[in-house]
């Protein structure tokens, strides 16, 4: 679905202020899979995806979608962007028209839709998101709550019908309750719509429970990859590169090393019960 072949990025190259963000990655996100990429701030992340709809021409290297260069001049940036749907962190500073119908309507009149159809994407978007179209329709959307908000930027983005969705920091600056209901709406969106989903996040429980593959990165290098097993049991790599393992896994794995025959593998509660359960059962 996506390809990154040795790419590399560098901020205002050829001056004394010059910065590589990048350094020569190469990966490979295939179609429906959840993806989360992960690593300290600063670390190229934000980076990375801005790359995957041409929001970033590479200093170096290539970015395929569908196998087709982005930047060969044979597919359009409007055509891109309208595959690939970029969420910025804090999306609900995106919104700027007066009525939730206006804001979410937006992508689809610009893709020339007529009124009808833009209609139908709206609903769709709404439903989505768990936003009853009759009750938010007229609403604006500055008078919504924080989480409100934050769905309905989402269903901005999903009335474009994206085949790849990109996250950044979806859940950041959000309550407990708000970054629960909104990750059941991304887990949903995922298995029910079959969108691929790359999110970028420092929530290490989150995106060790969603994600299909993780890509860690680390000073511009994508340093492991995997799934979140295989990464997560790299647990002294995870914190040579300053990131903390799952509270589920750090326990799992100290269980482990005080010499308890236990999974190490496990990312929810009711997994990790279940484990500890069987373990002193069978004595």
């Amino acid at each position: 679905m996506l390809e990154v072949k040795n790419l590399s990025h560098i901020y205002m190259a050829g001056t004394p202020f010059q910065v590589t963000a990048l350094k020569d990655v190469s990966l490979k996100v295939e179609k429906g899979e959840f993806i989360g990429i992960i690593g300290e701030t600063g670390s190229g992340k934000s980076t990375l995806v801005q790359h995957f709809n041409g929001l970033l021409k590479p200093t170096s290297g290539d970015v395929l979608l569908g196998g087709e260069n982005i930047w060969s001049g044979k597919i359009s940036m409007r055509a891109i962007r309208s595959r690939v749907a970029l969420l910025f962190q804090y999306p609900e500073h995106q919104l700027f028209e007066e009525t939730v119908y206006k804001d979410v309507a937006f992508g689809p009149r610009n893709l020339g839709l007529s009124e009808k159809d833009v209609k139908e994407r709206v609903c769709y978007a709404l439903k989505l998101m768990g936003l009853d179209y009759k009750s938010y329709k007229d609403r604006s959307p500055f008078s919504l709550s924080g989480g409100e908000k934050r769905r309905v930027a989402m269903a901005g983005i999903l009335a474009m019908k994206p085949e790849v969705i990109i996250l950044d920091e979806p859940t950041a600056g959000m309550d407990p309750s708000g970054r629960r209901h909104l990750l059941k709406q991304i887990e949903k969106l995922h298995r029910e719509e079959n969108i691929t989903v790359i999110m970028v996040t420092h929530n290490m429980d989150e995106v060790s429970r969603l994600a299909d593959r993780l890509f860690v990165f680390s000073a511009g290098r994508l340093v492991l990859q995997g799934r979140p097993a295989e990464v997560f049991n790299s647990a002294k790599t995870i914190k040579e590169i300053g990131l903390e393992l799952p509270v589920l896994s750090e326990l799992l794995q100290k269980l482990r090393n005080s010499g308890k025959n236990i999974r190490t593998d496990l990312f929810s509660v009711e997994e990790v019960g279940r484990e500890i359960l069987e373990h002193y059962r069978r004595g």
